[in-house]
């Protein structure tokens, strides 16, 4: 085998040990309680409706004004029929969120931290969340209603290699197998207009 074949195999290994773990700060982010007043800042609009990753709390939009929270992760967290639920596109950069079924939040795709509140009797498990049972919406494309039924499920799947995941294929490893595919002499670039 070439060098360049070991790293692609390398690289695959690292992305499946990778995907197998479970970030560290998922757990105390679903056990997290929004929405309260902030205590620092006794001000208008003050209530505690983001996430900072790196210092693990919870904090208003007068918190991360501050220098103290300026080059962390941050995720705003949103209310959606008296839940806490975090957008689609923000929490897919930290955790793989294939599987769980997004809302329509103020034209929003959102994802639900904990089982959201349905009414009605579950008349077929196949069409309800794998955890909870909570009804799906669209049962043929996910099988979770929540990040914390994709974080128990986690937990308790029997297998590394099989789903679900949690983790998500780092962009540097997966740029460096793309380059290793498609070597090139250079980046083509335009002509320069004169």
């Amino acid at each position: 085998m070439s060098d360049s074949s070991n790293f692609v195999i390398q690289v695959e290994e690292e992305v499946i040990e990778k995907r197998n773990e479970k970030p560290e700060w998922v757990e105390a982010f679903l056990r997290r309680t929004f929405f309260d007043g902030c205590t620092l800042h006794p001000i208008r609009r003050n209530e505690k409706n983001r996430y900072c990753i790196n210092c693990d709390s919870s904090a208003c939009q007068y918190c991360l004004s501050s220098t103290s929270h300026r080059h962390h992760k941050i995720l705003k967290i949103y209310r959606h029929v008296y839940k806490d639920v975090v957008s689609l596109v923000a929490m897919e950069k930290y955790i793989d969120c294939a599987e769980i079924q997004p809302y329509k939040c103020n034209k929003r795709l959102v994802i639900a931290l904990n089982p959201l509140p349905h009414c009605g009797p579950i008349l077929n498990t196949e069409t309800s969340c794998d955890i909870c049972k909570k009804r799906l919406a669209e049962p043929d494309l996910y099988r979770y209603c929540s990040i914390s039924c994709k974080v128990i499920a986690f937990e308790r799947k029997s297998s590394d290699l099989a789903p679900p995941f949690l983790s998500i294929r780092s962009p540097k490893k997966a740029l460096k197998a793309e380059q290793l595919k498609h070597k090139r002499k250079g980046k083509p670039q335009r002509a320069p207009f004169f």
